[in-house]
Parts: structure tokens; sequence; C-alpha cells
């Protein structure tokens, strides 16, 4: 008996031991952090890999909007639904990171993020602002943003190891949703330069 209680205790120091070497909350054993996987690059829509938001937007019924720049009626007017954002796919892009933000370079404008999960709301232009949530999670960069009308668009973005390929999951969810809309578009490594 005192054998059998013998080994229980040490198996349980071994084990207990054991745990106290694993990384815990995303360090490593030596204290230091676990390095993020990178995302950085200049990347190109490849359009017939990527889905193409109107197909879900079409299936959710009331919930597309008027076309482009266009108010119910026919009057033109500026998009303040946030639809257009989920619309329009970005081309190409840049992505530059550090330890603490990410640098989204567009051809026409750059949105600078910090990933350490706090909120900040960002200049979108035409005297509107954006707020914004980033951070890392298993090596993966996730970004919300809250537009107008009630509606949240989440993105996250990975590089797929083999192809070297960019993936971005975006999903959108609201009060004028029945569902969540989720569509993937991917990008290929793109020449140096942004030009269009």
């Amino acid at each position: 008996m005192w054998n059998s209680m013998i080994r229980a205790w040490l198996a349980a120091a071994i084990l207990t031991a054991a745990a106290g070497l694993q990384p815990a909350n995303g360090q490593e054993a030596d204290g230091g952090e676990r390095s993020i996987e990178s995302v950085a690059g200049d990347w190109a829509l490849n359009r017939a890999l990527s889905d193409d938001p109107a197909d879900q937007l079409r299936s959710v019924r009331g919930a597309a909007p008027p076309p482009a720049g266009m108010e119910r009626g026919g009057r033109p007017a500026p998009d303040r639904s946030g639809f257009e954002a989920v619309r329009r796919a970005a081309e190409r892009f840049g992505i530059e990171q550090t330890d603490s933000t990410v640098v989204v370079a567009y051809p026409d404008r750059e949105l600078v993020l910090f990933t350490d999960g706090r909120k900040q709301r960002v200049d979108v232009g035409e005297d509107r602002e954006v707020e914004f949530h980033s951070w890392w999670d298993g090596g993966r960069l996730f970004i919300e943003r809250k537009l107008d009308g009630g509606v949240a668009m989440s993105q996250e973005y990975w590089i797929q190891k083999g192809t070297g390929r960019l993936h971005v999951l975006t999903q959108v969810r609201g009060d004028r949703l029945p569902r969540t809309i989720a569509f993937m578009r991917v990008y290929e490594p793109a020449a140096d330069d942004m030009e269009d």
C-alpha cells in the first residue's frame, strides 16, 4: 500500500514540476514573450481565390443597401452604412508591424493601429472617425471596427503556410442583419512598389 502511495505522490510531483516549466500567458519558459507571426509585406488581391461579399449580401434578405454612392430613390449620397467598406476590396496594400503596432498602407492612406487590445478612434476622412480594436492571438492579427448603423466588421489576417498567401477572413454583424456575413479574401505577395 505504501508503495502505491509513494508512486502516486512521485507521479504527481513530476507532473507538477513539468507543468511549472511550461510557458504561461503567452510567455516562453525563459520569461521572454512569444514571437508574433508576421503578416508584413506588400499584398495584391487574387480575385479568383477570393469570395465575393456581394453574393452573401444578396442572400441576406433586406440587408443589401442601395448601389454604392446612391440613396434609395436614386439620389447620390455618401456611404454612412458601413457596407461600402465591406463590398470594396483593397486591390493592393502593404502591412508593416512592430511589437506594438501595425501600419496598413493603402495607395491613398495609412492606418496605424495599436495591437495591445486598446480601443482607438481613427479619422477615416469626410469628418468621420471609426473605432478600431486590434490584437494578436495565436499568430493571427485581429482587427475589429465599428461602422455606422450598428454594423461591426472583424477581420482575421494570417499567412497560409505552404502558399505564402495572406488570407483575410471578414465577418460582418449588426442589428440590421439576420445573421453574420463571412467571406474570405486571398492576397498574393506583390511587387515591392505600390504603383497602381
